[in-house]
């Protein structure tokens, strides 16, 4: 079990030290996942895979009479106040590269430079804690993938639903509020407004989607912790403004399952806090300290190993929390911004800690999810399905 990159949390709920060593004991005590989780996910009437069957939280956007209004309801929400408070760091500074300049290790994706500067983007999310009622916000990452309904968008599990068995910070909370900002111009929001206005063309060139139905994998049904891995999940996107699937708007990037690993890959998103950054000043050596805003994409790149346990990719990052649930891609040609999505960034890695679940926090490496068949179970099921 471990705290991942949930991206962006109120302070009053960062973990603690004792709530670390708990978990530790928690893991080492930990007993066989129970059954999927009632409160938060139901089996899908029709799994397209009987060996791993993909799970499906209620809609935040049920169909019915009401769909439209519904859907409106939930981008409407996100004012530019609220994407400001949720979406930016909590320093009244902007990012800062290291002495020498941006690296393999983090560095901004130019701005309209190729398909990924489309496809990737920004969640915004509202939680509700299943346990005593408390709301919280955080922002997450993914990326718009083809399917036959061309409205599904990759991203962690993790940005749905967590359940920690003990009360590390998150608790037991599910989420009830998404919208998507594909494109996402974090430099022209204001840090400190109060507007109740909407972002505009500047913000969000290609609209803000609400997100309407939610896939992730049998194992996160069952151990929504990060303790047994396959931290994925697809999404269902609408824009209320226009009737066309998001493919159709911002193109889509090409997925894979099951592909080779150790390859060099690229992984995308918008890192947003530095409290858990491993690279923030003071934490590492001068020439690799640098500090995130959540304002712009970033892109770490470089060879991977594969971990075995998890079935997932590790890549010598520097993208702190909020980029989870971006896209990692194999074969990415800067040229065009295109490549084959392969996982998503799942939490961090620390090879250092003789317990590893402590380098979970933040670590100096990134794992992400790769890509098999239970996350291929979950992009068959949202692909395929009705947009309501």
């Amino acid at each position: 079990m471990s705290i991942s990159s949930i991206g962006k949390l109120p302070r009053r709920t960062r973990t603690t030290l004792l709530g670390v060593l708990a978990m530790v004991t928690a893991l080492l005590l930990a007993a066989p996942p129970t059954q999927a989780d009632p409160s938060a996910a139901r089996a899908d009437a029709s799994p397209v895979r009987a060996d791993a069957p993909a799970f499906e939280l209620t809609p935040l956007v049920p169909a019915g009479a009401d769909h439209q209004q519904r859907l409106r309801a939930e981008v409407e929400h996100w004012t530019l106040a609220k994407m400001a408070s949720v979406g930016l760091n909590h320093e009244d500074q902007d990012a800062t590269p290291p002495p020498g300049g941006w690296d393999d290790l983090s560095r901004p994706w130019p701005r309209k430079a190729g398909l990924v500067s489309r496809t990737a983007g920004k969640f915004f999310m509202e939680y509700k804690n299943l346990d005593n009622g408390a709301v919280t916000e955080a922002a997450c990452s993914g990326d718009v993938v083809g399917g036959a309904n061309q409205s599904v968008v990759a991203t962690a599990a993790h940005c749905l639903r967590v359940h920690t068995p003990i009360d590390v910070g998150f608790g037991n909370i599910v989420v009830t509020n998404m919208a998507f900002v594909p494109g996402f111009n974090g430099a022209n929001l204001p840090r400190h407004t109060t507007s109740t206005k909407l972002p505009g063309k500047d913000i969000a060139p290609y609209g803000v989607w609400g997100v309407t139905r939610e896939w992730f994998t049998d194992t996160w049904s069952r151990s929504a912790d990060w303790l047994l891995g396959h931290d994925m999940a697809a999404v269902l996107v609408a824009n209320p403004d226009d009737p066309r699937p998001i493919a159709q708007v911002t193109g889509a990037q090409r997925i894979g399952f099951n592909q080779p690993q150790r390859q060099v890959d690229h992984v995308f998103g918008y890192p947003t806090i530095n409290e858990r950054n491993y690279y923030r000043p003071g934490h590492v050596p001068r020439e690799l300290q640098r500090t995130f805003d959540g304002r712009s994409l970033m892109v770490a790149q470089g060879p991977t190993w594969a971990d075995p346990v998890y079935y997932s990719d590790v890549l010598p990052g520097a993208l702190s929390p909020g980029c989870s649930g971006g896209a990692v891609l194999q074969g990415f040609d800067p040229a065009t911004g295109e490549g084959l999505q392969v996982g998503v960034f799942s939490r961090y890695d620390d090879p250092g800690q003789i317990i590893g679940v402590l380098g979970w926090q933040q670590g100096p490496n990134m794992s992400s999810t790769h890509f098999g068949d239970e996350e291929q179970a979950v992009y068959d099921a949202a692909q395929s399905a009705s947009l309501t």
